[in-house]
């Protein structure tokens, strides 16, 4: 009978082997579970970064909608003038001397996380838009609203432009679609 030396102890038996057999299998069946655990770990890790940042594009796309309403609403109230600054949007006076909210509070940039914004100065100065200035390519590239259109096909936050583009006036001329309003050119409709 072959004897086994474990420990400095003689091992005399076929069931010390055994064991020693089976520890070895719980060993490797051990890492393969790990492996496993691990591989499914990174593609939950990739799957909840998407999730993350669809997230954050959502909230890019409230953000810039909040400015571009104020941005509005501060040019029809202020005899078609744009903002002179973002601050203005938060607290300005009306011709009367009262106090205006135009928005509730200057947004942090939800890409960037923080308050730098890209400005956009309109004909005549001040701010007709904003936009990120994130270099980061934007997951949804299509399938935006009507008032979002501009945004299809960007290949980086930065080009998610929110602009206050003033109404035509009736009888203008030329201010048909493509033509150049107040510095900015008239979307062209989307035909179907």
């Amino acid at each position: 009978m072959a004897q086994l030396i474990l420990n400095g102890n003689v091992a005399k038996s076929k069931g010390c082997l055994q064991r020693m057999k089976e520890r070895g299998f719980t060993y490797i069946g051990v890492l393969i579970v790990m492996a496993v655990m691990l591989t499914a770990m990174g593609a939950a890790s990739e799957v909840w970064h998407v999730v993350m940042q669809q997230e954050k594009e959502q909230e890019l796309l409230f953000v810039g909608h909040q400015f571009r309403t104020a941005i509005a609403k501060y040019y029809l109230q202020s005899g078609n003038k744009y903002p002179p600054t973002l601050e203005a949007l938060v607290e300005s006076d009306d011709p009367s001397g009262k106090k205006v909210h135009f928005l509730r509070k200057l947004y942090m940039d939800p890409i960037t996380g923080n308050n730098q914004w890209g400005l956009i100065v309109g004909k005549g100065a001040g701010l007709a838009g904003i936009y990120s200035l994130s270099e980061d390519k934007p997951y949804k590239t299509a399938g935006f609203s009507d008032a979002d259109r501009n945004l299809e096909g960007a290949e980086k936050y930065s080009d998610w432009k929110f602009v206050y583009i003033p109404p035509v006036v009736r009888g203008q001329v030329g201010a048909g679609a493509g033509a150049v309003v107040n510095g900015f050119v008239r979307p062209v409709p989307r035909t179907k």
